[in-house]
């Protein structure tokens, strides 16, 4: 990737390098199976590899970031001359006027060779070998003005980099998180089936009673259609996955995790006005937002000083030139054209330029006033995000004890249904109550590594992993 592409580290606990550290820790490989011969094993480390590799939102805004340096050439040789070489031949036949008004049937022909081109009569050259047209005021700052966009495009092609990294690991996240609720759901349907038998045989032998039966033979059809979801989500991840990776659509992607990546980043215990200051200072946008401040503030100098500079106009021509009567070339020889002009333009008396800057004085206004609007939006998405950390941080200990109780419930509801101390009422909702705690841990898992990685974006650092 291009050099533009950078990551913005900040100092104290956390840091980009942590992070990689923190995900490579976590990363569990599933026992060895030998892969399908179109698949593509990937884990997050390499999604986001990927993602810097091939992604089209990336390449897109690194192509208008090479744009915006073409255009700070294109602006540097604003007060360099034009040149032409080459030559020219010219036929008159009929009448011409001359200067005191006389008219006379001329015959006539001329011939130019060398720096310029378009030699006829006593005039100019009509393309000069050298021509310079520059407004002076333009050649100062243009310059500057084109050097504050390229850094505002660089800026912004690394602020959509960060935000292409979140959506990849997002999507990766999503992707494992569906895996795990399909495998929730499997083990609920097979209990499920398990009670659905139990309860009709019971119903059948005349020990239980139909409708116990037809619930629980019910449950079972419920979680036939949970299973369906799950995979259609979990498709829908991978789906979203190639897209973003701008990959084939003919490869199969199978995931190096089975579990979520735990990534730990903040420990919840910050200071949150600390984290604001450092977004507001590290954000690429910010970045953006000044360069753009800046662009429109020397565009508004150059207006506010054209006034006073004055436009030069500069030709020059060499070369050899010869004509004569009728068809005949003859008295070829050396010839020299120079011209210099020195003049201040006043557009509209005056009331153009004063418009202009008018224009651009509300256009830095404008981009001053976004900028101070970028600040307060960083400053509510970094608390929004350290309170989702937090929260989600909070909630993982409960959902994991949930899963304990409704597990034993489970079992011991299990146990009085087998030997018909039990309704299979019971038994259901301890059923239910499990997978829901279950897919429960799952949601807090893969939300808090996403808000992880979400604030750490927000901070102004990109999701770097080896």
């Amino acid at each position: 990737m291009s050099e533009r592409v950078r990551a913005r580290g900040f100092g104290g606990v956390v840091r980009a390098g942590l992070l990689a550290l923190a995900v490579a820790a976590v990363a569990r490989e599933s026992p060895a199976q030998p892969p399908a011969p179109d698949s593509l094993r990937i884990d997050l480390p390499t999604a986001l590899r990927l993602a810097d590799e091939r992604n089209l939102d990336v390449a897109i805004y690194l192509a208008r970031a090479d744009e915006a340096a073409a255009k700070v050439a294109r602006a540097r040789t604003l007060a360099v001359p034009t040149l032409r070489v080459g030559g020219s031949a010219n036929r008159h036949d009929g009448n011409l006027q001359e200067t005191g008004g006389n008219v006379v049937d001329a015959d006539r022909a001329a011939r130019f060779t060398g720096l310029g081109a378009g030699a006829v009569g006593a005039g100019e050259l009509a393309a000069p070998g050298l021509s310079l047209g520059v407004d002076v005021a333009d050649a100062i700052f243009q310059p500057l003005v084109a050097k504050q966009n390229r850094a505002a495009a660089e800026a912004a092609s690394v602020a959509n980099r960060h935000a292409v990294l979140v959506d990849v690991a997002a999507a990766y996240l999503d992707w494992i998180r569906a895996r795990a609720d399909s495998r929730i759901v499997a083990r609920a349907l097979q209990r499920s089936v398990e009670l659905a038998a139990l309860t009709a045989s019971y119903a059948e032998s005349g020990e239980g009673l139909r409708a116990d039966s037809e619930m629980a033979a019910s449950q079972q059809l419920v979680w036939e259609q949970r299973r369906a979801a799950s995979s259609e989500r979990a498709e829908l991840a991978v789906a979203e996955l190639i897209r973003l990776l701008h990959l084939d659509g003919g490869v199969v992607l199978e995931p190096v995790d089975d579990d979520v990546p735990r990534i730990e980043i903040f420990r919840g215990d910050e200071n949150v006005e600390e984290l604001v200051a450092r977004a507001v200072r590290g954000r690429p946008e910010t970045e953006q937002l000044e360069a753009l401040v800046a662009a429109a503030s020397d565009d508004l100098t150059a207006q506010r000083y054209g006034w006073f500079i004055p436009s030069v106009a500069l030709s020059y021509s060499n070369g050899q030139f010869g004509g004569g009567p009728g068809s005949a070339i003859a008295n070829t020889g050396h010839r020299d054209d120079l011209s210099v002009l020195l003049y201040w333009q006043f557009d509209g008396l005056g009331f153009g330029n004063r418009a202009r800057i008018d224009e651009k004085r509300a256009r830095l206004q404008q981009q001053t006033l976004e900028r101070d609007k970028l600040g307060d939006a960083i400053g509510a998405e970094v608390r929004r995000g350290y309170a989702r950390v937090r929260s989600l941080r909070e909630q993982r200990p409960f959902a994991a004890s949930a899963v304990e109780r409704a597990s034993t419930a489970y079992e011991l509801n299990r146990e009085r249904v087998y030997d018909q101390q039990g309704l299979p009422l019971e038994v259901l909702a301890a059923m239910q109550a499990l997978a829901a705690a279950e897919m429960g841990v799952i949601d807090v898992e893969a939300e808090h590594s996403l808000a992880q990685l979400k604030l750490h974006t927000a901070i102004g650092n990109p999701v770097e992993l080896p």
